[in-house]
């Protein structure tokens, strides 16, 4: 199995798989959802466009493999559960560029499946990688504390809300009696 992090070349997915291959590849794409987005829980553009490197990745390795795929959850980590309940893999391969966060391996090598990377820098963890694992979890619904998380963002929300309403009325009420 292949987690594709980002668009990459032909060779960069026969490196990944390496040169024997593979009889079968399957490759899994995660949602790249911004805050916006996972707010209004609006994943469709996400969706299409992980869906459209997954395409772009079978057709490069077309005859190279038995190739499927599918677009996956935002969370990497929850993609590639999915993927294996239809997806026996002997491997997961993760295939991107740039640095590969620590916490993310942690979280693979957890579901049993021996993980390499292809094309990746190990990092190490950091505040800011920790962050970033802890908000992928709360935004995929994996963590106990999602609906906290929500019941007090949109607590906070309504009171912003109330605020700006309350100033723009005293705005309006002292304009009146200046007049």
């Amino acid at each position: 199995m292949i987690l594709l992090l980002d668009e990459v070349s032909r060779e960069e997915l026969v490196t990944a798989i390496g040169e024997d291959g593979f009889p079968s590849v399957y490759i899994v794409a995660p949602a790249q959802v911004g805050p916006l987005e996972w707010l209004a829980t609006d994943e469709r553009r996400a969706q299409g466009e992980a869906e459209a490197r997954v395409l772009a990745a079978e057709w490069l390795l077309a005859g190279s493999a038995a190739v499927g795929g599918q677009s996956g959850n935002p969370d990497p980590v929850q993609a590639v559960e999915d993927a294996l309940d239809g997806f026996p893999a002997d491997e997961v391969v993760i295939v991107g560029h740039g640095a590969l966060d620590e916490e993310l391996l942690t979280g693979l090598r957890s579901l049993g499946v021996p993980v390499t990377w292809s094309g990746l820098r190990l990092q190490v963890p950091s505040f800011r990688s920790r962050w970033r694992h802890r908000m992928r979890t709360l935004g995929s619904g994996r963590s106990e504390g999602t609906p906290w998380v929500a019941f007090v963002g949109a607590n906070l929300g309504l009171l912003l809300i109330g605020v700006v309403i309350a100033l723009i009325a005293s705005l309006i009420v002292w304009v009146i009696r200046a007049l």
